[in-house]
């Protein structure tokens, strides 16, 4: 069964979220985790590239957009399943990623905008009614 964590952003901007999801990351790949990073299309994949090469200023995130580059533990996907991830899901979109009950952590991040936030509580009934361990955590407590 999936656990899944929300992490709800004070910023309104999908760009913020970005930024806390690559600290999320790079804690993660910390403890020996696998990331695939779900975005929502090239444009949000691009960003996130260009955010895991410069922020924070004195740190790279070592990851690939490319499933054909060699492996390095982090993916980021334009919402398309990259097989072969089963561990960590961190989901930058709006909607349930399909492959997610595969996983064995999904991290949620999601922006403080009303629309994202209704949007959010939409995908925490989904899985909790499907019985996934739900977390709720507001980032600017972490």
């Amino acid at each position: 069964m999936t656990n899944v964590r929300f992490y709800i952003c004070a910023e309104p901007e999908w760009l913020d979220a970005a930024k806390f999801s690559v600290r999320l990351g790079r804690m993660l790949r910390r403890k020996g985790h696998r990331l695939l990073y779900w975005t929502p299309d090239v444009d949000h994949q691009t960003q996130l590239n260009e955010l895991m090469w410069a922020y924070p200023a004195d740190g790279f995130l070592p990851h690939r957009i490319d499933d054909n580059d060699p492996e390095c533990g982090i993916d980021i996907c334009a919402g398309t399943d990259w097989a072969g991830h089963h561990d960590v899901l961190i989901n930058l979109t709006a909607q349930i990623p399909e492959p997610h009950a595969r996983f064995a952590h999904l991290c949620e991040v999601v922006p403080g905008a009303a629309t994202l936030l209704d949007n959010a509580r939409d995908r925490w009934r989904h899985y909790n009614d499907r019985g996934h361990p739900l977390k709720r955590f507001e980032t600017d407590n972490i």
